[in-house]
């Protein structure tokens, strides 16, 4: 995390979020509450790749919605809820091929069509968006969702932590632009404004 963004608050960081597409502000809470994110995905699913996805999936939700979301409680209860409904949609995409893997959603609560048709399309496209990257800037990018630090990737890719927080920005701008279109379809299909 950015040393100068650890003394604000998550109003203050939604805050530059919202108002400057600040996306270290973004990176920011991503480090806050990434790896708490996760323990809870693996907790639910079992799988540690599949928990890894789904949280980075939540982000790249989180902030492509970040203009729009409707935070009435905490951001950390609003990310939890997001999840919630990934883990769910999870589920069911692996009944065919688990089907008792279903009653552990139950627990949870029931399926929305909306939600398999929102996490489908935004797979998708980011995938389809990850592949327009540069080689090295998608692995950075990669490597960060999946909860590494920027000095663990510099070490590991033998660059400096500033090339890989370069890498990450840019990652983030294109994403943003790639994936703007997707922004009308999340806001008519989500139901997160709903859970809280």
């Amino acid at each position: 995390m950015n040393q100068s963004y650890k003394k604000y608050t998550d109003d203050e960081l939604l805050g530059l979020m919202r108002e400057h597409d600040d996306e270290k502000a973004f990176d920011a809470l991503y480090g806050r509450y990434v790896h708490e994110l996760i323990r809870t995905a693996v907790r639910k699913t079992g799988d540690s790749a599949a928990a890894q996805d789904l949280v980075q999936e939540l982000f790249v939700t989180f902030w492509l919605n970040r203009q729009k979301c409707v935070i009435r409680k905490t951001l950390a209860a609003y990310l939890n809820g997001m999840l919630r409904n990934l883990i769910i949609t999870y589920y069911h995409r692996e009944q065919s091929r688990q089907p008792a893997a279903l009653e552990h959603a139950i627990q949870l609560s029931d399926n929305n069509t909306r939600e398999q048709i929102q996490f489908d399309t935004l797979n998708d496209l980011y995938e389809q968006s990850l592949q327009k990257l540069p080689e090295k800037c998608r692995k950075v990018f990669v490597l960060s969702r999946k909860g590494y630090s920027q000095k663990e990737i510099a070490q590991s890719l033998t660059i400096s932590e500033k090339t890989v927080e370069a890498h990450i920005g840019k990652a983030l701008r294109v994403l943003r632009v790639e994936m703007k279109d997707y922004i009308v379809f999340a806001l008519i299909t989500s139901t997160l404004h709903s859970i809280f």
